[in-house]
């Protein structure tokens, strides 16, 4: 496309073009999440490979500090609550934008199809 594209359009499209990279870092954070949600599943599934008086030693900065399993188990399902309870807003997130954009994408098709009637192929794709 040669012309310039009206004001209006074009402000749609830098919308369209923020909500997609909200969507991207929405999805980014997500995939985080998910990733640390399976290694606490690991390492809870090996835990419970233990018994109650075995020795565990967790990470706390540089150092190893020896704990004891009921509360290493306690801290892991207490993080992973909360991950759940994160990656579940983030869905629900995830699907209010995706619709957002499709209703734009449509929006500006839509005003695209005014501007240029003759059928080209103007129209964006998310």
């Amino acid at each position: 496309m040669a012309e310039k594209l009206p004001p209006e359009v074009q402000t749609q499209l830098v919308r369209f073009q923020q909500l997609k990279d909200q969507l991207d870092r929405l999805l980014l954070e997500k995939t985080t999440i998910e990733n640390e949600l399976r290694e606490i599943n690991r390492v809870l599934e090996e835990l419970s490979t233990l018994t109650a008086d075995a020795i565990i030693y967790k990470i706390v900065g540089n150092l190893l500090v020896k704990s004891d399993k009921a509360s290493i188990e306690k801290e892991l399902n207490d993080r992973k609550e909360l991950l759940e309870l994160r990656s579940r807003t983030y869905q629900k997130q995830e699907g209010i934008l995706r619709k957002q954009l499709e209703d734009l994408q449509t929006k500006i098709n839509e005003m695209l199809s005014r501007y240029y009637p003759q059928g080209g192929q103007t129209g964006i794709k998310a």
